[in-house]
C-alpha cells in the first residue's frame, strides 16, 4: 500500500471514536432486532397454540390480528435497518483504498450473503481498528 493511498483514505474517511462507536452500534442493530423478533414470534406462536389446546377458538382471530402487526412491524424494521447498513457498508468498502480489490469483492459478497454477521465483523476489522485521525491541536 502506498502512503498516498492511506493519506487519501484517511482524509476522506477520518472518523472520530464516537462516530466509530455509533456505526458499531448500528451494525449490531439487525442482530438485536432479530433476537426481539424471534422472542415476539415464538411467544405469539406458543400463545396461539395454548389457545388451541384450551379449545378457545373464538379468541384466535382476535389475538391473531392484535399481535400480527407487532410481528410484521419488527420484521419491517429489521429489513429496513439491514438494507440501510448494506448500502452504507458496500459504499464504505468500495471507497476504502486501504484494502485491495480482491478483499473488496470478498467483503461485498460477505455483506450480501451474511449481512447481519458481516456488518459487525467488517466494523471491527476495518473501522474500529483503523488508526484514529491525527489532530492538529495536540
Amino acid at each position: 500500500m502506498e502512503s498516498t493511498d492511506f493519506l487519501t483514505f484517511s482524509k476522506t474517511y477520518a472518523m472520530s471514536k464516537s462516530r466509530r462507536l455509533m456505526i458499531g452500534f448500528f451494525s449490531l442493530l439487525p442482530i438485536i432486532f432479530m433476537a426481539i423478533y424471534m422472542v415476539i414470534f415464538f411467544s405469539f406462536f406458543f400463545t396461539m397454540m395454548h389457545h388451541v389446546q384450551q379449545q378457545q377458538p373464538e379468541l384466535m382471530p382476535e389475538m391473531f390480528f392484535q399481535n400480527i402487526g407487532l410481528v410484521f412491524g419488527f420484521a419491517i424494521l429489521m429489513m429496513l435497518c439491514t438494507l440501510g447498513l448494506l448500502i452504507y457498508f458496500i459504499i464504505h468498502v468500495v471507497n476504502n483504498t486501504v484494502i485491495d480489490s480482491t478483499e473488496r469483492i470478498i467483503w461485498v459478497l460477505v455483506f450480501i450473503f451474511a449481512g447481519m454477521i458481516g456488518f459487525p465483523v467488517y466494523w471491527y476489522m476495518r473501522i474500529w481498528k483503523a488508526p484514529l485521525p491525527v489532530s492538529n491541536y495536540s
